[in-house]
C-alpha cells in the first residue's frame, strides 16, 4: 500500500463529497492487492468501510435530502440503476459499478450510495456499517431459529460482527473455531459457549462432543483459510447449512463429496452484500459489542502501520483515523 497526494475531488451531477472521519481495514482490501479478488488491478484506491460527514453536494442531489455536515456512511460502489442486474433488484452486482477510495481525507460517490447516520452517531463505531451489512446478509440467507446450534470459524473483523449477530439471534451452544488465543478469549467474553483451537485440537471430535454427535445446525466459515473449508462441512449436522462467508483465493478449490452432503441433506451457501440492508445495519450497530470488535485506531498518515497491525491477526478490526 502506498499513500498518494491527489487533488480534492469535486462532486459532479448526482454526487456527494464526503470528508472521511474513519475507515476500517478489511481482509478484502488486502486480498484485492495480493490476489486480485473482485477483478482488482493494482495500483488502485482502497478502502470501503467508512464514516464521515457530507462536505459538498453536486447538482441534482436536492432530492436526497442530504445537507452539508450530515454524518454519513456509504455503500462501497456507485451503481448505475440501469443495467440488467440493477433492474433485477441485484444492485450489488451492478455491471457498471464505480468504487471509491475510502482510505483518504475525502472521496466522491453517488448520492444514491450515501446513508445518513443519527446526529449523535459516534463515527468511529459506524465505520463498520458495511461489514455489518454483510453479516445481516448472511443471517438472512441462513436464518437461525431459537435454540439451533451454531458454529463460527474465524473471529476476525467480520467474524466478530457475525458472532455478535449470532448471539443476538437466540442460537444455542455457540461455538467459535479460532487459532488466536486472544480472539478465543474475546469470543467467550462476548458470550460464546465454547471455543476450539483448530491447531491444537481435533475440530470434528470437539464438535461431536459439544453437539452430542448431532453436528451443528448452522456453520459459518469466516476465516477465509483454505484449511478451514473442509472442517466446516464435516461438523454440520443433518438438514444443516454451511455458509462460506469469507473471500478465498480465486484459484482455491476443494472437492465436495456429494454423497455425504446428500446423506445429510445439507446445504452450502455463500455471501456477498446488498446495499438495501444499510438502514438495518445502522439500526443494529448500537447493539454490537463495539469496544471488543474495534481495535487500534491509527492515523491515516501511518496507514502502513495499520496494515501491519491488521496482518498480525491479533485484532478483529483496525481503524484508520482519516481526520489526522
Amino acid at each position: 500500500m502506498e499513500l498518494w497526494d491527489v487533488e480534492v475531488p469535486t462532486p459532479g451531477v448526482g454526487q456527494v463529497r464526503v470528508k472521511t472521519a474513519f475507515a476500517s481495514l478489511c481482509a478484502t482490501d488486502v486480498h484485492q492487492v495480493t490476489m486480485g479478488v473482485l477483478g482488482a488491478k493494482p495500483p488502485m484506491p482502497l478502502g470501503h468501510e467508512t464514516s464521515g460527514t457530507v462536505d459538498a453536494l453536486g447538482p441534482g442531489t436536492e432530492a436526497s435530502g442530504l445537507r452539508i455536515g450530515d454524518k454519513v456512511t456509504a455503500f462501497p460502489v456507485s451503481v448505475c440503476g440501469q443495467c440488467v442486474r440493477c433492474k433485477r433488484g441485484q444492485p450489488q452486482y451492478c455491471e457498471n459499478a464505480t468504487p471509491f477510495g475510502g482510505f483518504s481525507e475525502s472521496y466522491v460517490t453517488s448520492a444514491n450510495n450515501i446513508f445518513r447516520l443519527p446526529d449523535d452517531a459516534d463515527l468511529k463505531s459506524f465505520t463498520i456499517t458495511e461489514p455489518t451489512v454483510c453479516a445481516i446478509r448472511a443471517m438472512d440467507l441462513a436464518p437461525i431459529a431459537h435454540g439451533q446450534t451454531v458454529a463460527i470459524s474465524g473471529i476476525g473483523g467480520i467474524g466478530a460482527i457475525l458472532l455478535n449477530a449470532i448471539l443476538l439471534s437466540g442460537a444455542a451452544k455457540v461455538t467459535v473455531i479460532e487459532p488466536v488465543e486472544a480472539k478465543r478469549a474475546m469470543a467467550l467474553e462476548m458470550g460464546a459457549t465454547h471455543a476450539i483451537d483448530p491447531v491444537a485440537e481435533d475440530v470434528v471430535a470437539r464438535a461431536d462432543a459439544i453437539t452430542g454427535g448431532l453436528g451443528f445446525d448452522v456453520v459459518f466459515e469466516a476465516s477465509g483459510s483454505p484449511r478451514a473449508a473442509r472442517p466446516a462441512l464435516d461438523i454440520v449436522g443433518k438438514c444443516g447449512r454451511v455458509v462460506y462467508f469469507a473471500v478465498y483465493p480465486p484459484t482455491f478449490e476443494f472437492p465436495v463429496n456429494l454423497y455425504d452432503l446428500y446423506s445429510k441433506e445439507a446445504a452450502i451457501l455463500t455471501v456477498f452484500t446488498n446495499p438495501d440492508l444499510f438502514p438495518r445495519a445502522i439500526d443494529l450497530l448500537p447493539r454490537l459489542d463495539l469496544e471488543r470488535i474495534i481495535g487500534p485506531v491509527v492515523p491515516l498518515s501511518r496507514a502502513l502501520e495499520g496494515v501491519e497491525l491488521f496482518n498480525s491477526g491479533q485484532y478483529p478490526k483496525v481503524v484508520l483515523d482519516c481526520s489526522q
